[in-house]
C-alpha cells in the first residue's frame, strides 16, 4: 500500500466521519423541532427551556392578531409567558410539523419547517436559527410564518364546483 493509497482511506475515513457527524446533527435538529411542537401541543412549557436559549428572540407576528400583547419576544421566561398566554384560548391545540429542511453550518444551523394546525385551517412557515450549546441544539431565534388556508379551499372548491 503506498502512501497515496494510504491518504486516500485516511481522506475518506475522515468525509465517512464527517458524514456521520453532520446526520446526528440533523437528527438532534428535527429531535428538537419535536420538543418544541410537543411542549406546545402538550401545554408542559416548561419543556422550551429544551428547545430555546435563555435568550432566544421568537417572532410571532404573522399571528399577532388573534394574540394580545408584543408579537415579538425575547428570553426565555418571556418566551414562556406568552406562549401561556397565547394558548390559553386555544386548549388542546395540536399541530403538524413536516418537510424539515436544516442547513447546517458548523455549531449553527437554519432550519425550514412546515406547520398544519390540525382544527383550523391555518399553519405556516417555522424558520429558526439553532447553535450548538453544552446542553445541545437550542434555538436562539424562531419565527413563524402564518398561512391561511380558507381562501384557497374556497377557489378550490369553487373550482371543482363549477
Amino acid at each position: 500500500m503506498g502512501s497515496h493509497d494510504h491518504s486516500k482511506k485516511h481522506e475518506d475515513e475522515r468525509g465517512h466521519e464527517r458524514r456521520l457527524a453532520e446526520a446526528a446533527d440533523r437528527i438532534e435538529i428535527t429531535e428538537l423541532l419535536h420538543r418544541y411542537a410537543h411542549a406546545i401541543d402538550s401545554g408542559k412549557l416548561e419543556l422550551l427551556g429544551e428547545v430555546f436559549t435563555a435568550d432566544a428572540t421568537v417572532d410571532f407576528g404573522s399571528v399577532d392578531q388573534y394574540v394580545e400583547g408584543d408579537s415579538v419576544v425575547k428570553g426565555l421566561p418571556t418566551i414562556r409567558a406568552w406562549f401561556q398566554k397565547a394558548l390559553e384560548p386555544f386548549p388542546g391545540v395540536l399541530h403538524f410539523m413536516t418537510n424539515h429542511r436544516i442547513e447546517l453550518d458548523g455549531d449553527e444551523a437554519t432550519t425550514e419547517t412546515l406547520m398544519q394546525v390540525l382544527h383550523i385551517a391555518m399553519g405556516g412557515i417555522y424558520r429558526g436559527h439553532a447553535v450548538r450549546t453544552k446542553a445541545g441544539w437550542r434555538f436562539d431565534r424562531f419565527t413563524l410564518e402564518e398561512r391561511s388556508f380558507e381562501e384557497a379551499a374556497a377557489r378550490l372548491t369553487a373550482h371543482m364546483q363549477a
